[in-house]
């Protein structure tokens, strides 16, 4: 006959002792099954034809089909859960430290429990949560950076120059910056101010005209977005960013507008897969150039000039003297005036935030893949200099 249970029972029930292992194994698990996973994305990613299915069979779908979900929205989502992720960070590292704390004091004034049992518990749960942001990232977009690359999509291969050829290409882009300089919407100083609010609407589609060219480039397209975030970004150097998890492309739009348009390209081309930023500037750059608005044109051939123009500067400064004076005031002032705004953001926090990115960009190998004037360069000059 069943008894039921009394309050005695309760009472003089001796309890389980908690082991290390009860304390701390969900917390150990929650960390070894991301470090697992990443022991295998390791061991996989130089096999080139698997990490290429994987990419093209898996995670675009995934990116594209939550981009869908995320672009009617008139905010960015990404936004929202960096908002949330710093506050539940925040809070889990307050509440932790209180804990260790207050744990101590308890020890210290002889009571039983260990002094550091819970804070060590929370510290498991942030490191674990740093490990499954970290490999969710490497699934969605670091395994990018194993696949293909554009040039090895689209066939086009860097070409390397001479010091003259880099100086003609060069200055045929600052001709391209001059010619269009008078087809955009300057303010009462002269400087570039565009139809920002139009950038992002414009934007869609012009990537079209790259596709019988590039057929690689012919996947879909989520309009990019304007950061609410976009001062702060600036002040940690960031002039875009691609957000795998919900599949959006963000542009600072704090930054000075002669390179907004070109960023919105640049963000696009993460979209398709581009996963190098030298040839995501390189796709910026002709996207812009093939499209019918002057706005973006200018944009895109400024940035291309920008490229351009910091590689002569290295390979011979009296050929960089000499076509740098070839800028009228306009596309001058607009150069001067990205430099001074960038400058005032030179400080202690903007080199952490640029010392962690390349680090976390250097922790998938992330390299230029040619080794003349730079990727971005090279690819220009191989697309615009007839082979000899």
């Amino acid at each position: 006959m069943h008894r039921a249970k009394t309050v005695y029972d309760e009472i003089t029930r001796p309890r389980r002792k908690r082991t290390p292992l009860r304390l701390y194994g969900p917390y150990l698990l929650a960390v070894m099954i991301p470090l697992l996973f990443l022991a295998l994305f390791r061991a996989v990613r130089y096999h080139r034809p698997l990490v290429n299915t994987f990419i093209w069979k898996v995670t675009t779908p995934f990116k594209h089909a939550i981009a869908r979900m995320c672009a009617p929205l008139p905010f960015a989502m990404a936004e929202v859960i960096w908002t949330l992720a710093v506050l539940f960070l925040l809070v889990l590292v307050g509440r932790s430290l209180f804990v260790a704390v207050r744990s101590l004091i308890d020890y210290l004034q002889g009571r039983k429990a260990h002094p550091l049992r819970r804070f060590l518990r929370r510290a498991l749960a942030i490191l674990s949560a740093g490990l499954i942001i970290y490999s969710g990232y490497s699934v969605t977009w670091g395994v990018n950076y194993y696949g293909d690359t554009f040039s090895q999509m689209s066939g086009l291969e860097g070409r390397e120059m001479t010091a003259e050829e880099l100086a003609a290409l060069t200055g045929a882009f600052a001709n391209k910056c001059n010619d269009l300089s008078g087809e955009v919407l300057r303010d009462e100083n002269g400087l570039f101010i565009g139809q920002p609010d139009s950038f992002f609407d414009r934007s869609s589609g012009m990537y079209q005209n790259l596709y019988n060219e590039f057929p690689c480039l012919n996947l879909d397209e989520a309009q990019a977005k304007p950061m609410f975030y976009s001062r702060l970004m600036s002040w940690l150097g960031f002039t875009g960013f691609y957000f795998p998890f919900t599949g959006e492309s963000l542009v600072n739009v704090d930054a000075p507008a002669c390179l907004v348009p070109a960023t919105i390209l640049h963000e696009l081309a993460h979209q398709r897969n581009v996963a190098s930023e030298a040839e995501a500037n390189f796709l910026a750059v002709i996207a812009g150039l093939h499209s019918d608005d002057a706005e973006f044109q200018y944009s895109s051939a400024l940035l291309g000039y920008i490229h351009l123009s910091n590689a002569l500067y290295s390979a011979d400064r009296e050929l960089w003297r000499s076509v740098s004076h070839t800028l009228n005031d306009a596309v001058q002032a607009d150069l001067s005036y990205n430099s001074a705004y960038w400058n005032q953001f030179k400080t202690p926090a903007a080199d952490a935030a640029e010392a962690v990115y390349t680090s976390f960009a250097q922790s998938y190998e992330q390299r230029d893949i040619m080794k003349s004037y730079g990727a971005c360069v090279d690819l220009l000059a191989a697309y615009y200099l007839s082979e000899e």
